[in-house]
């Protein structure tokens, strides 16, 4: 997974992408098969809005994630390059680059 994440990076040297193993999930051996997640930093995940009861009092946030894929088929990116190929992940990208090309002027 490490060589296809770096081949990728190359071919798309302006995005912004790494890969994570998936955290265990609850129940599982600590020595079981991981799995592999491609996270996108370049997209927003989904922003949701989680409450925390503090005694009486009802505290609100918005939380926003960054945008989490699956990897494959097999050991593979072919998935992946589905979303760095898309248009609202490419406006994306562009509109960081502008952004970063405009702070350094």
């Amino acid at each position: 997974m490490t060589r296809c994440i770096e081949e990728m990076q190359v071919k798309y040297e302006n995005d912004r992408f790494g890969a994570i193993l998936r955290p265990l999930q609850p129940g599982m051996p600590a020595d079981g098969p991981r799995e592999w997640r491609i996270k996108c930093f370049d997209c927003p995940g989904k922003v949701k809005r989680s409450q925390i009861v503090d005694g009486d009092k009802v505290l609100s946030a918005i939380v926003s994630s960054t945008q989490v894929y699956t990897p494959g088929p097999e050991e593979t990116l072919t998935n992946f390059e589905v979303h760095l190929k898309n248009k609202r992940h490419r406006d994306n990208v562009n509109a960081r680059l502008a952004r970063e090309r405009g702070s350094a002027s």
